[in-house]
């Protein structure tokens, strides 16, 4: 007897054990490759989701301590095809008259360089530009007044054993006119520099007014290239 037909006789004996290790096979490999499929559309997704919230920024320098914003500037001259100053803080919204709020809101003063990239023809002028998770989560809607409860900036972290932790050191009724409710369409609806999923909640507002409102003129903590 040849081996051929050795083998072939063992296979038909044993037929039932085979389908079993074939079926086996064949489920293990479609799980296998719709999970290389879901992973890679996954993938795709999140990066699409990411440049969608960097929108035109590719690099970004947020630092502890606020500098000159005159480097923006240096940068725009030189390698960054442009660069804005920002200052970037944490803070918590109000709607005007309520007690609660919404927390870790971030708070994002910018000029026209950061609007330029989005090709927006308005701008922030003496008001506040909401998201809609924020306009949502606050009820409110343009021409209303929200109030931005924030750190003000010091030399010594306030969460350090030597930083001050009294009420001094919020800003607590800044408030402003809410100019207007960025919807799905506008690309600065969906801006962030902060990983995740969850909808940005962002408050766009002039920088000028928020270093007035801060009293560092000309200072900033942040540079979007």
């Amino acid at each position: 007897m040849s081996l051929s037909r050795l083998l072939l006789r063992n296979l038909l004996f044993h037929w039932r054990g085979n389908c079993a290790v074939l079926l086996g096979v064949v489920v293990g490999a479609a799980v296998l490759t719709g999970a290389l499929l879901v992973g890679d559309s996954l993938r795709g997704s999140l990066r699409d989701l990411a440049l969608r919230r960097l929108g035109w920024v590719d690099q970004t320098l947020v630092a502890p301590r606020f500098f000159r914003e005159e480097l923006a500037e240096g940068l725009s001259h030189g390698a960054a095809e442009r660069a804005a100053p920002a200052i970037l803080l944490q803070a918590t919204a109000r709607r005007k008259g309520q007690v609660r709020g919404v927390r870790g809101v971030t708070v994002l003063g910018v000029d026209e360089r950061f609007w330029d990239g989005f090709h927006e023809e308005r701008r922030p002028e003496k008001g506040a530009w909401l998201t809609r998770t924020v306009a949502d989560a606050l009820n409110v809607k343009e021409g209303d007044s929200v109030s931005l409860v924030l750190q003000k900036p010091s030399a010594i972290p306030r969460e350090s054993m030597l930083g001050q932790r009294d009420d001094k050191n919020l800003v607590e009724t800044w408030t402003l006119p809410v100019e207007r409710v960025l919807t799905d369409a506008a690309a600065a609806d969906h801006f962030s520099l902060r990983p995740g999923l969850d909808a940005p909640r962002t408050a766009f507002v002039p920088l000028r007014l928020l270093q007035k409102e801060l009293k560092l003129d000309g200072r900033v903590n942040a540079i979007l290239a």
